[in-house]
């Protein structure tokens, strides 16, 4: 495996295979879902779109949004904090924390320099309720808060727009692989993990019930899709923060226990089977307005959400597992782009977007243009460009 971010790609664990492939293809089927999410985005019914469209949203479409939110990003934390211990085995906390800073905390700079602020310009420029601004100004005044807030500026608004964007996920592995080499420095007992046996359909339940209990709670106060700036600086929706934090510690003590190679066949397929039942419930009960956008705090659905999590981070690693993803030099191309591709993909999305406006055929049809070419332009772009630059490798 080549050396690449511990957010999305995985290091190799001191004796133990360099690769895991169908970790590898999970990878890949995660980023494709986080590409098609930022590509539906504009076609909901409620998510504030960088690029607004004309006439209506699609009705129900935002069922998508919902069940990715249930668990992609925590899967992708999990599958993070699983190879943290062995790379800080290997490396040492030291060498651990200096290329995390190196992987994760340079693409978090640059992108947020260079690609975030085309997100909040875009929208200013082309919804026609606003003053139409230039980019420069946009983002040293907006943006950065560069000069006096203006006069005008709405009530409540966030001055200045400053924001991590989608590259939250970055920040918060910084921070969590922070806090994992502070454990480390404590004069802790270390565990034998040689016996460590993959936890029981009963554990497994009692997680999710724990998850739907906390993400009930927290939702009390901060409903789906409301961000915080967390201790100033730690951009965060808290009605996921549970699952995520959970899941990425959880990772951290499966991954010395091999937990995903170990998990038996039989008890991954019914968990899995559970998080589809529950997937295949919401777009049903969304469809039929049972489930709206306020119903995300009743304790039913948190319960439904935090099951539906535990079946597919479970069941899904045990899926590729089984049927051999990630073999082939296809494969290993498209595992070696994931992390540029999380970093990049947002201006090509918001740019196919953009192209698409007046496509003459329906929407639904435009969006799946958009989901397609903006999975292919990223993969491409990130290839054939990105990791073409010096020193880029040693990055993503």
């Amino acid at each position: 495996m080549t050396q690449q971010s511990l957010a999305l790609a995985p290091d190799a664990m001191p004796r133990r295979q360099t690769r895991i492939e169908f970790v590898d293809a999970l990878r890949v089927f995660l980023i494709i879902l986080v590409v098609a999410h930022h590509s539906l985005e504009a076609y909901a019914t409620w998510y504030p779109s960088e690029v607004p469209l004309p006439g209506p949203p699609i009705p129900r479409i935002w069922a998508f949004l919902w069940v990715n939110a249930a668990f992609f990003m925590g899967l992708f934390f999990f599958l993070a904090g699983y190879f943290t211990a062995g790379a800080a085995d290997r490396k040492g906390t030291a060498a651990f924390l200096g290329d995390r800073f190196v992987r994760l905390g340079l693409p978090l700079v640059l992108g947020t320099v260079l690609i975030v602020p085309l997100a909040g310009w875009s929208h200013v420029a082309m919804d026609p309720a606003m003053t139409p601004i230039s980019y420069w100004t946009y983002v040293t005044h907006d943006f950065f808060g560069h000069g006096p807030k203006p006069a005008d500026w709405p009530a409540g608004a966030r001055w200045p727009t400053f924001n991590f964007g989608h590259l939250w996920f970055l920040e918060h592995l910084l921070v969590y692989s922070v806090l994992y080499a502070g454990l480390r420095a404590l004069p802790l007992p270390r565990r034998d993990v040689a016996s460590g046996n993959p936890p029981s359909n009963v554990a497994i339940a009692a997680y999710a019930v724990l998850l739907s209990a906390a993400t009930f709670v927290i939702r009390i106060w901060y409903p789906q899709d409301r961000w915080i700036g967390f201790l100033g600086f730690i951009q965060m929706e808290p009605a996921h923060i549970a699952q995520y934090a959970s899941l990425f510690a959880i990772g951290v003590y499966a991954g010395p226990r091999r937990w995903m190679e170990t998990m038996p066949t039989r008890r991954g397929m019914a968990w899995l089977a559970v998080g589809l039942i529950l997937a295949l419930a919401a777009y049903l009960l969304i469809g039929a307005g049972v489930i709206v956008r306020n119903t995300s705090r009743a304790w039913w659905v948190c319960t439904a959400e935090s099951f539906l999590c535990a079946g597919l981070c479970v069941g899904l690693p045990v899926l590729f597992r089984e049927l051999a993803l990630g073999t082939g030099r296809l494969w290993r191309m498209l595992a070696a782009n994931v992390l540029a591709v999380y970093v990049f993909h947002f201006p090509i999305v918001m740019l196919l977007q953009w192209a698409l406006i007046d496509a003459p055929a329906p929407k639904w049809l435009r969006l799946l243009a958009t989901i397609a070419g903006a999975v292919v332009a990223s993969f491409a772009f990130t290839n054939w460009v990105i990791l073409r630059l010096p020193y880029a490798r040693r990055v993503f």
